[in-house]
């Protein structure tokens, strides 16, 4: 079966291959009230370790196959799951606040991306922002598989 697809073109000419459609992931959750917060960190905590395990194999193969200065991008992520700023700010927000994980990721994240997003004078930490971004959707995603895996 063909089909012929349109869009904006990366280089001229024409290209025959298989074409992959890129599809955001539906990360949407709802706030929750958390009883048992040491549970629920420890399942931010579990996410946190699964994520950069996740990002390290995709390091390792990129790596390989692109080389060691492209690959240094998921050196930056993986620093980002280890900053106790990020990481402690999240498990503040679910013991001090009682909300699950998601919404507490939800709110440090997008406190982290305006912080960098307003660095108008420093165009590298204003970067930073897409990394945060990047990072945040990978374990939200996680924690979103994790919550599915542990509900009744």
């Amino acid at each position: 079966m063909t089909k012929e697809l349109k869009g904006i073109a990366a280089s001229d000419g024409i290209a025959v291959a298989k074409a992959y459609l890129l599809v955001e992931p539906d990360l949407s959750f709802d706030q929750k009230t958390i009883t048992d917060t040491d549970a629920e960190v420890a399942r931010l905590k579990d996410a946190t370790k699964a994520s950069h395990d996740d990002l390290q194999l995709i390091r390792d193969k990129a790596k390989e196959s692109l080389g060691e200065e492209e690959a240094q991008v998921f050196d930056a992520h993986m620093m980002i799951l280890d900053d106790p700023e990020f990481t402690g700010a999240i498990e503040s927000k679910i013991t001090d606040e009682k909300v699950n994980a998601e919404q507490a990721l939800d709110d440090v994240s997008k406190m982290f991306i305006a912080t960098f997003e307003g660095m108008t004078d420093n165009p590298y930490m204003q970067e930073r922002a897409a990394d945060v971004k990047d990072v945040s959707k990978r374990l939200m995603s996680t924690c979103w598989v994790l919550s599915c895996l542990t509900q009744p």
